[in-house]
Order: C-alpha cells, then sequence, then structure tokens
C-alpha cells in the first residue's frame, strides 16, 4: 500500500505503508534515465549500483572511497559525479557506486537542490527558492 504525492505540481513521489519515500528522479551523465529511488535521510551520500552507473556512463574517480555502511562496516566503492533533477531544480551531487538492493537519495544530494523531506506529508519541500548559489565568485572586468 502507498500514498501518491504532488511535487511541483505533477505526481512525483510516494510513501509506502511503512513510511519509506520513494522519489521520480531524473540522473545524467553521458546518458540519462527516469527512476524511483529511495529517499534515505540516513544516509550522508547517494548510492547507485554499477550496472546504472555504466548505463548513464558515470566517470569514476581515480582512486576509491571508503564508505562507513548504516551497519558500522567499512566498504571501499566508487565514486563518482552525476546530474541530480527533481522537478524544476537540477544540481550535480556526488554518488557512491557500489552493489546495492536498491539506490538511494542521500541528505547531501537534497541538501544542493535544496529539498527536504516533510515528515507530516512524506513529500520533498523546498528548503529555499534556489538550488545552488555561488557565494564567492569574483568577475574580472572585461578586457577591449
Amino acid at each position: 500500500m502507498y500514498r501518491r504525492v504532488l511535487v511541483f505540481g505533477r505526481l512525483a513521489c510516494y510513501v509506502t505503508g511503512m513510511g519509506h519515500v520513494y522519489q521520480r528522479v531524473k540522473l545524467a551523465a553521458v546518458n540519462e534515465e527516469d527512476l524511483n529511488i529511495l529517499v534515505d535521510t540516513g544516509a550522508t551520500l547517494s548510492l547507485i549500483p554499477p550496472a546504472l552507473a555504466d548505463r548513464l556512463g558515470i566517470a569514476r574517480f581515480p582512486r576509491k572511497q571508503v564508505i562507513v555502511l548504516a551497519d558500522g562496516r567499512r566498504i571501499e566503492a566508487d565514486a563518482g559525479v552525476v546530474m541530480v533533477e527533481i522537478g524544476d531544480r537540477k544540481a550535480v551531487s556526488t554518488v557512491v557506486i557500489a552493489d546495492c538492493d536498491e539506490p538511494l537519495l542521500g541528505v547531501e544530494t537534497l541538501e544542493t537542490l535544496g529539498l527536504a523531506v516533510d515528515p507530516t506529508t512524506g513529500s520533498l519541500t523546498p528548503t529555499r527558492s534556489f538550488t545552488v548559489r555561488l557565494g564567492a565568485v569574483i568577475m574580472a572586468p572585461a578586457s577591449r
């Protein structure tokens, strides 16, 4: 059993009977793919399986990262960068690439997109009006 939720004016996420929040997300690198992904507010980074990373064409960082799992185990995993789009919000996010039962959307990605889970509705809500703001960009005057 699940409840449908409208986000940004369209059906985008749903909440299962167990309180799990799933969100419709577009991931893109060389290729793009739409998928439903579990929002995990206990995960710092987002997680995708290697097969999905390969389909998207995500380039891996040259060194593996040590990742601490929810159960305390440490693993070495690949990591890369992917464009994440939810509704009208789009931003680049780091993803861990490792074998997993299902992809996870972590809080770093939510924060980058300016989104948070509303626990009363189980939907994603904006935390600010913008996705990403560059804080200290200095523009040099145009040379003639």
